[in-house]
């Protein structure tokens, strides 16, 4: 396949090169404002790409390195945009010049409203002509960057949950993607990938309940150190939460320790404490965040945790330690995460109630 990825961070080369490696001709395109991040592979289109089988690494070639919007959305058989949450929408609005209803675009992943957020940009800027889209729950990989061209991936994701905004073209995207990840399942629709982000419920509280730790210190890890098991007693609880958002809209409530084990993260134990600290799990090794100004603070609570409940509150179920948890990282790095995160409004939902919802996400028709 022609394969345009829209990123440059660690997710984005993961993806550019593993599917280089097999075979696709893949252009790894970043905006100009962030194109200093390409200028070690610019010239050479050359990913260094380490995995368990390659653990010396091996070059991967890619088809091109662009920070020209004209050029990798010029010929493409698919589009993913491997990006943080929170440039969702300005990329989105950077691509209605470029794209149409004959391309398919895919969050990889989505978080939690990616798709959504989305289809209210195009629905704003190009009515009628909006690509299919869809999106993946989590990224396929679990990849951390080696210096400025280089990127090592510990592990491919097993159990990785699809579906296509709106779910009526499921099938038709499902089965080019399964070309490339023959992991997906097909879900229902793209709520049901949304509140199946893991980060929501493994990534804010624990950052907010170490916030001292990790000011102090200025080291720390996520996983070995900060989930201890009084911890992962509040993601244990908050996962509750979400499962509560996924029965109350008729999805499979897929606790937190059965989707980790499915994904392939670690064995299946009685406890999040105990599941993340196995020896045979990959996160006690991880590294980080050693400040608060971090992803897992600064992103998975304001967009995923906020879109989550946000998502609730249409049905009317209460998120209490979510909320508890958005207030004070919000406090934590002086915002409003509530407000600024990614609420209804953001994500196209804010004039919908619970069976409008449903219907827009399987139609696409408000």
């Amino acid at each position: 396949m022609k394969i345009t990825v829209v990123g440059c961070g660690a997710g984005a080369f993961a993806t550019a090169a593993d599917l280089s490696r097999k075979g696709h001709d893949v252009t790894l395109y970043v905006s100009k404002a962030h194109s200093k991040n390409f200028d070690d592979i610019r010239d050479s289109k050359v990913i260094r790409y380490y995995d368990n089988e390659n653990v010396d690494g091996i070059n991967v070639s890619l088809y091109n390195v662009t920070d020209e919007p004209d050029i990798a959305f010029a010929e493409h058989d698919i589009i993913f945009v491997v990006t943080p949450t929170f440039a969702h929408e300005s990329i989105a609005y950077e691509m209605t010049d470029y794209v149409n209803r004959n391309d398919v675009v895919v969050l990889s992943p989505g978080s939690t409203g990616g798709a959504l957020v989305f289809r209210r940009v195009f629905d704003d800027v190009i009515p009628g002509n909006a690509p299919k889209l869809a999106e993946i729950h989590t990224l396929p990989y679990t990849a951390r960057k080696k210096g400025t061209d280089a990127v090592r991936v510990t592990l491919y994701v097993d159990y990785l949950l699809f579906a296509a905004m709106p779910a009526m073209y499921n099938h038709d995207i499902y089965h080019i993607v399964k070309e490339l990840y023959p992991s997906i399942i097909m879900c229902h629709d793209v709520l049901e990938t949304g509140l199946n982000n893991g980060n929501a419920t493994t990534h804010p509280a624990p950052m907010v309940l170490n916030a001292g730790k990790i000011e102090y210190y200025g080291k720390h890890k996520h996983y070995a150190e900060g989930i201890t098991p009084s911890v992962g007693n509040v993601v244990q609880a908050i996962d509750d939460e979400r499962k509560n958002i996924c029965y109350a809209f008729g999805y499979r409530e897929l606790d937190i320790k059965d989707r980790l084990y499915l994904m392939g993260y670690c064995p299946l134990k009685r406890t999040v404490y105990e599941c993340i600290n196995d020896e045979k799990s990959v996160f006690p090794p991880i590294g980080g965040p050693d400040t608060l100004n971090n992803r897992y603070l600064t992103e998975d609570a304001p967009y995923s945790l906020v879109a989550m409940s946000s998502i609730a509150s249409i049905k009317g179920i209460p998120t209490h330690l979510m909320d508890s948890v958005v207030y004070m990282a919000g406090a934590l790095m002086g915002h409003d995460y509530m407000h600024e995160g990614r609420t209804l409004a953001s994500m196209g939902l804010d004039s919908l109630n619970a069976d409008e919802v449903l219907t827009f996400v399987m139609t696409g028709k408000k």
